[in-house]
């Protein structure tokens, strides 16, 4: 099991309120519903080993270099998050979980890394609340728990999920991702394509490539292109866009990981629990590993 950790951990941090505080009353709210969310994981899933992925950068420059708007406006942690962060990274390695970044890159990334670099055998389920994890999945090996509320409500996609759910293949989702935008992360997409429209250009279409050169033929066109010069149009206007979409969309595979493999010490954790005011939430998680 591959824990999108940046994105459960600020679910986490808006979903219980802040007055959740250590006793030098500092906020621990975020810490208590990330580590809850991973003993009612592991209690109702069972995994064989659950590894925490976290963003080593949430806006990496390879990313902004090939479309600067790249989650140019997102505003920086909130207050009281920062360093909830960094006493997760105290608490993890202490229970015997392992640690994993992308130096440079986001949680994604790594965990695309991770996904890629498995064993065939391998069975592995993400769970996160980011729809670019989505592009991961692949039968029999990946699926991807998103997040619905907390963790107690799960949707379990596998290639049908995916199929069902946005009516194109998993396989396809980078490029229906590039054309329908995606506003968490300020990428437009083309303009006037919504989610109907993306839908059906990637079902009509192999591939963007293939898309784009009917795009520019003088000819009627295939699919929701024929007899629509406006989106002909608007699809030849946005190559530029287009061809940037194909470096920041898709997920790497094929980084450089940093790995810290936990140690089970049970001594430190109660030293950690004690401290920062978490001694329900490290049971539960305990008591979840040793179940």
């Amino acid at each position: 099991m591959l824990l999108d950790t940046s994105s459960l951990m600020y679910r986490a941090f808006f979903a219980l309120p802040g007055s959740i505080a250590s006793p030098a009353g500092g906020p621990v709210n975020a810490l208590h519903g990330y580590l809850d969310m991973c003993a009612r994981l592991i209690r109702d899933r069972g995994p064989d080993e659950v590894v925490h992925c976290f963003d080593d950068d949430w806006r990496p420059a390879p990313r902004v270099a090939s479309y600067d708007g790249y989650k140019a406006t997102r505003a920086v942690d909130p207050e009281g998050l920062p360093e909830q962060f960094d006493v997760l990274l105290d608490i993890l390695p202490a229970t015997g979980m392992t640690v994993a970044s992308a130096p440079g890159w986001e949680a994604e990334d790594a965990i695309g890394t991770l996904c890629a670099g498995a064993a065939r055998r391998d069975r592995i389920d993400i769970v996160t609340g980011d729809r670019d994890l989505i592009q991961c999945v692949r039968d029999p090996g990946v699926r991807v728990l998103f997040t619905r509320r907390g963790v107690s409500e799960l949707d379990a996609l596998d290639e049908a999920g995916v199929e069902a759910k946005y009516g194109v293949p998993a396989s396809r989702y980078v490029d229906f991702a590039i054309l329908r935008g995606d506003p968490s992360d300020e990428l437009p997409g083309v303009r006037g394509v919504g989610e109907k429209t993306a839908r059906a250009l990637v079902k009509a279409y192999a591939s963007l490539e293939a898309m784009e050169e009917d795009a520019r033929a003088e000819r009627a066109g295939a699919g929701p292109l024929r007899g629509s010069p406006t989106l002909k149009a608007r699809i030849r206007e946005a190559a530029e866009y287009l061809e940037a979409m194909r470096e920041v969309v898709p997920i790497r595979e094929d980084l450089e990981l940093e790995l810290e493999p936990g140690e089970r010490d049970d001594s430190r954790l109660d030293e950690l629990a004690e401290r920062w005011g978490l001694t329900g939430p490290v049971g539960r998680l305990r008591a979840a590993l040793d179940g």
